[in-house]
């Protein structure tokens, strides 16, 4: 390749030059065997950059084209196709050949990659497309785009094949994303509130706020449609501080103590903490909930002893199903954790899932932790709950999420439901 064919960083081929040797692939593909397309995008990089920096950051790129480039070998051509998203044109291959080619990838990027050497380690998600009759190598190479964002929606690892219904799928999202820019910036997000309740009382102590996006075409889209989108895209930025500041703008003096979702992306930004103390009116009444994954990091972790030094509290969300659960507990400032769903589903049924919520609950109270039992959905599980150890408890059993407006009615009511 010439110089103005390899890009700089990495050594590999560049997108240009990777195409064109894609469409030679295609172009000649006569008998046999059609070209075959592998997409790597690395997970959450923009997260590797802020923590370890840009010069580590451009160190593990390189690693990564390495590690492709000897995985590969002589099977294909891998080459940059921008950022941290990689490709492999392998030309006339059979689809059982594409599919070890890619697990072969796969299985070398969940070791870590040398960064200079400091080894560190990446997750990394696969895309793979087979060419067929009529393509082109750019038609070829958005089914492999289309491939590796259905992965990294998965997150199970697993390299992931182009599927026709996946165009669609596509289309869709990308439709999503660019209405999700009109929706944070233009009034169509509504917050609504899911009520948390004392266990035995039925008595409001908390609410979550939630967002809900009302498209103006397509009505109601649930969150678990746009959030993803959010996350990936980054969006997810500018939609937290929305969210954080309604729910702070919302908050009446006699409502209850408020839960505002919190993503790692969000606890990456600089002046986070800063951000909270300015918008917050009560600190003492709000209380921000992050992911386990969120905690991995060790700025995070910082980020969220600052938010708490400020009287704001910090909840740990589907706590009980993660490797991390318990070093979570021990060296992050976590004030409440809030039981995994799946567990509070199975606790009637299953004595090891029961054994487990006693023993959260137990491990919360002698830390002075307060536990919070989510997707309670019968009075079974809330009288279970209470005798497991749990005072709070939140579920459909109880309420599905209400606005804002009718807060105030919930807490005139002596108590939604005893159990």
């Amino acid at each position: 390749m010439t110089g103005i064919d390899t890009d700089q960083l990495t050594g590999v081929a560049t997108r240009a030059a990777l195409l064109r040797r894609l469409e030679e692939a295609v172009s000649g593909f006569q008998r046999g065997d059609p070209p075959g397309v592998l997409v790597v995008d690395l997970d959450d990089f923009a997260g590797v950059n802020d923590v370890l920096g840009y010069e580590t950051g451009d160190r593990i790129l390189a690693g990564v084209a390495h590690v492709l480039t000897t995985t590969v070998g002589d099977a294909g051509r891998v080459g940059r196709l921008g950022g941290d998203q990689y490709a492999v044109v392998a030309p006339g291959v059979s689809v059982p050949e594409l599919q070890g080619l890619a697990e072969r990838v796969g299985a070398a990027l969940a070791s870590p990659v040398d960064a200079g050497g400091r080894p560190v380690s990446v997750r990394a998600a696969v895309g793979v497309a087979h060419g067929a009759p009529g393509d082109s190598g750019a038609d070829l190479l958005r089914k492999a785009e289309m491939a590796v964002r259905t992965a990294k929606a998965r997150g199970s690892g697993r390299p992931v094949h182009y599927e026709s219904g996946m165009k669609v799928r596509y289309l869709d999202q990308a439709a999503l994303l660019e209405g999700l820019h009109d929706a944070v910036a233009g009034g169509q997000l509504e917050l609504v509130y899911q009520p948390i309740v004392r266990l035995g009382e039925g008595t409001l102590v908390a609410v979550e706020a939630l967002a809900r996006w009302q498209h103006p075409v397509r009505g109601p889209i649930m969150p678990g449609d746009f959030i993803p989108i959010a996350e990936r895209s980054g969006l997810i930025v500018p939609l937290g501080r929305w969210m954080l500041a309604e729910a702070c703008r919302q908050q009446e003096a006699d409502w209850p103590d408020t839960y505002v979702n919190v993503s790692a992306h969000q606890l990456r930004e600089p002046g986070f903490a800063d951000e909270v103390a300015r918008t917050v009116t009560d600190p003492q009444r709000l209380i921000i909930e992050v992911t386990e994954d969120a905690l991995a990091e060790d700025p995070v972790v910082r980020t969220l002893k600052a938010v708490r030094e400020s009287g704001v509290r910090v909840s740990l969300d589907d706590f009980g199903t993660g490797p991390g659960s318990l070093r979570a507990l021990a060296t992050a400032p976590i004030d409440v954790i809030k039981l995994h769903g799946s567990i509070t589903e199975q606790i009637i049924t299953s004595p090891r899932q029961a054994a487990v919520a006693r023993t959260i609950a137990k491990l919360a109270g002698e830390l002075g932790i307060t536990a919070v039992a989510k997707a309670v959905e019968g009075a079974p599980q809330a009288v279970m709950l209470h005798d497991l150890g749990y005072r709070q408890g939140m579920g459909f059993h109880y309420a599905v999420p209400q606005p804002a407006r009718a807060i105030p009615l919930f807490l005139t009511n002596e108590a939604l439901l005893v159990f």
